[in-house]
C-alpha cells in the first residue's frame, strides 16, 4: 500500500506541474489549466442508477479469479494472477498488483458459482460434417447480406426489451464485416461505416484460439474525426487521427504518408515547424507551444467534453466491436469461422481527465479498505448496457438456443464488468489496442482483418525486459490456460519436470501460431464442447471451455487468502529499471 500512495503522490506532483505550464496547447487555443468538470453522463448512463438483480452478485469476479495458485503448501506456483492485477501505467491509477499474492475477495463472492468451469458439462455429439456446416454458416447476416441482428433489434421483439417502450434503444449493429485489405468496413455499396479492422497479439491466457475461441476487433472514431474542416467525409483525415491515436495509446511514433502540416495547421512529427510529416510523433509530457491536435472536423470539438491527444486515453465517442466466433477447419488449417459466439460493444460516453481517474481510483481504494465485503456496484439494463465506471458502456450479444445472436441479460454483461471496470492491465480500459501490430512493421501498418491473414508468422510479443510475453506467461502460469487444463499445450509446450521445451520456445518467438491455434481436432472438440454450452443458455454459470484435465479450480476462496506466490510479477511494459523503483 505504501509503495501505491508513493507512486500517486509522484502522479500528483507530476498533474500540478503540467497544469502550471498549461497542459497543451492547440494553434492559438490554450488547453484549460484546471481539469473541468466531469461532462453530464450520456443518455446511455443517465437512467442505470439502480443496480439490477443478479443471480451471482459478483458476476463481474472472472472464473480465472478462482484458479488454483499453490496445488500443495510450499509447492509449484502457478501465477496468471498478474496478467490482469499488476501495477498499472498512467492514467490507470488502479494498482492491483497485491491482488497477486493476496485474495481481498468479499465474503460474499467467496463461493465459485462459475459450475461449468468447477463441472464442464459434456461436448455436444455432432458428426463432422455437420459440425462444420454449422460453424460455417452466418448467423450474423443472412444470405442476401443484410445483417440478421439489426433486423431483429428494428421489430423490438418485447422479450429483449427492458422498459417496455416499444423502441430498442441500445446499439444497433452496423458494421458489415466486409473489411478491405486496410482494415477499412465497407457496405455492399462501398460506403465505408467507420468501422477499421487491426490486427493484434491476443490477451495471454483464456483468449487464446486454443483455448476456444477465435476475434477480431474493430475500432471507430466519432463523425467528426472522420471529416474534414467543410464537414465532408474524408478518408484522409481519419487515417491521420487514427495514426494520432494509436500514438497515444501505444505510446510510439507512428509513420504516415506523407502530409502536409501546413494544410492542417499541426505539427505531426514534432520537429517543431510546419512542413511535411512522415510520422505522427509520441512526445508526452506535451511539449510548450507545439502546436498539436486532432484534424479535420475534429479539431473544432469541445476539449474539456470530448477530449485531445493524451497518452493512454480515446477521445469520447470512440467505439469498439469484438467478435467471438467458432473454429473452422479447411484442408487441415484452423481459422475463424464464419458464426458468431458473440458479439461485444464498447463506447466511450464520458472524457476523463488525469486527475478523475485518479480520485475515482483512490476513492475505489478507500471504500474497499473501509468495507472489505461491499461488493462492486454494477449499473445497467439490458437494453443500454452497462457503465464500467470508468466512462465507457458496454452491451454484448449471445447465441440463443437455436443459434440466432439475441442481446445478453444483464448478468451475462456484468461478467465483462470485471476486467473492463478496473484491473492494472488495461489501457482507458480496453485490452486490444495497445496491443495492435506495429505500424511500422506488420502489413498495411497492422491495420487488417484476421479473415484476410492469419496468426501465422507473427512474432511473439516482447516484454520491456526483452523476454517473449507468452513463452513469460507460459512460465509463469505453468500451463496453457488459467486451469492448466489445455493437454495439448502441455505436451506441445512443456517437458516431464514443468519447465518449458527450448525447442518450443524457439518456434513461438518468431510464430505464435505453435502456440495460439489448436490441432484440428482439438478445434472441432472445442466447438462441440461450446455448443453444450449454447444449448444449457446457462451462461451465467460460466462460458469458458474447457477440454483435456480436470481444471485447477477452488470450489471456494478464503477472504484474503494467501495466493502462494510471494512477490507480484511486473508488467510487461516496465522496465527493471522502473520495476526497481516501484515507480507508476
Amino acid at each position: 500500500m505504501a509503495r501505491r500512495l508513493e507512486g500517486w503522490m509522484w502522479i500528483l506532483v507530476v498533474l500540478a506541474l503540467g497544469a502550471a505550464a498549461g497542459f497543451w496547447r492547440s494553434g492559438s487555443r490554450q488547453g484549460p489549466e484546471v481539469a473541468p468538470a466531469a461532462p453530464p453522463v450520456s443518455s446511455e448512463a443517465s437512467s442505470m442508477r439502480e443496480p439490477p438483480l443478479l443471480s451471482n452478485r459478483a458476476a463481474y469476479l472472472p472464473a480465472q479469479c478462482y484458479a488454483v495458485t499453490q496445488d500443495t503448501p510450499g509447492g509449484r506456483r502457478h501465477n496468471g494472477c498478474f496478467a490482469c492485477h499488476q501495477t498499472p501505467r498512467a492514467p490507470n491509477f488502479t494498482d492491483d498488483s497485491d491482488i497477486q499474492t493476496v485474495l481481498p475477495v468479499a465474503r460474499s463472492a467467496s463461493e465459485n458459482l462459475w459450475t461449468h468451469v468447477l463441472r464442464p458439462p459434456a461436448p455436444v455429439e455432432m458428426p463432422k460434417g455437420a459440425l462444420l456446416a454449422w460453424v460455417r454458416s452466418n448467423n450474423y447476416q443472412d444470405e442476401q447480406g443484410n445483417l440478421r441482428l439489426a433486423a431483429a433489434l428494428r421489430k423490438r421483439p418485447s422479450a429483449w426489451e427492458g422498459d417496455g417502450d416499444g423502441q430498442w434503444e441500445g446499439y444497433i449493429p452496423d458494421c458489415w464485416f466486409r473489411p478491405d485489405a486496410e482494415g477499412f468496413d465497407r457496405a455492399p455499396d462501398g460506403r465505408l461505416s467507420g468501422w477499421r479492422a487491426f490486427a493484434y497479439a491476443p490477451f495471454p491466457g483464456m483468449f487464446w484460439p486454443t483455448n476456444g475461441s477465435m476475434g477480431d476487433v474493430f475500432l471507430r472514431l466519432p463523425e467528426a474525426f472522420r471529416q474534414d474542416r467543410e464537414g465532408h467525409e474524408s478518408e484522409a483525415i481519419y487515417r491521420i487521427n487514427l495514426a494520432i491515436v494509436e500514438a497515444f495509446i501505444r505510446r510510439v511514433d507512428v509513420p504516415l504518408a506523407p502530409v502536409d502540416e501546413r494544410e492542417l495547421g499541426v505539427d505531426l512529427d514534432g520537429d517543431g515547424r510546419l512542413g511535411t510529416a512522415e510520422r505522427v510523433a509520441f512526445l508526452w509530457p506535451p511539449e510548450p507551444g507545439r502546436s498539436f491536435h486532432y484534424v479535420g472536423k475534429a479539431a473544432e470539438l469541445d476539449r474539456g467534453r470530448d477530449g485531445w491527444p493524451a497518452a493512454g486515453l480515446y477521445p469520447r465517442g470512440t467505439e469498439f466491436l469484438h467478435s467471438l466466433r467458432y473454429l473452422d477447419v479447411e484442408e487441415g488449417e484452423v481459422r475463424m469461422a464464419a458464426r458468431m459466439k458473440e458479439l461485444r460493444y464498447m463506447r466511450k460516453t464520458r472524457w476523463l481527465t488525469y486527475g478523475e481517474l485518479q480520485m475515482a481510483a483512490e476513492a475505489e481504494v478507500l471504500e474497499k479498505s473501509r468495507q472489505p465485503d461491499t461488493l462492486k456496484t454494477v449499473l445497467g439494463d439490458v437494453e443500454r448496457g452497462m457503465g464500467t465506471g470508468t466512462g465507457w458502456v458496454m452491451q454484448g450479444f449471445i447465441e440463443d438456443a437455436a443459434g440466432a445472436l439475441r442481446p445478453q441479460t444483464v448478468e451475462e454483461t456484468a461478467a465483462c464488468i470485471g476486467c473492463h471496470g478496473g484491473v492494472g492491465a488495461t489501457t482507458d480500459s480496453t485490452f486490444s489496442f495497445a496491443r495492435k501490430l506495429d505500424a511500422g512493421g506488420a502489413p498495411h501498418g497492422g491495420w487488417y482483418h484476421w479473415g484476410a491473414r492469419g496468426l501465422k508468422g507473427i512474432p511473439e510479443p516482447k516484454r520491456a525486459d526483452g523476454q517473449g510475453e507468452y513463452a513469460h506467461w507460459l512460465e509463469q502460469v505453468g500451463g496453457g490456460d488459467d486451469y492448466r487444463s489445455n493437454g495439448e499445450v502441455q505436451a506441445r509446450f512443456f517437458q516431464k519436470d514443468g519447465s518449458l521445451q527450448p525447442r518450443a520456445v524457439q518456434a513461438l518467438s518468431q510464430d505464435i501460431s505453435t502456440l495460439l491455434l489448436p490441432s484440428p481436432g482439438r478445434a472441432l472438440m472445442l466447438n462441440r464442447a461450446y455448443l453444450a454450452l449454447v444449448r444449457s443458455q446457462r451462461f451465467e454459470r460460466g462460458r469458458d471451455v474447457l477440454l483435456g484435465a480436470p481444471p485447477k479450480v477452488h470450489p471456494r476462496l478464503e477472504q484474503d487468502g494467501a495466493t502462494g506466490i510471494d512477490e507480484p510479477v511486473s508488467p510487461g511494459w516496465q522496465t527493471p529499471e522502473l520495476a526497481a523503483s516501484g515507480s507508476l
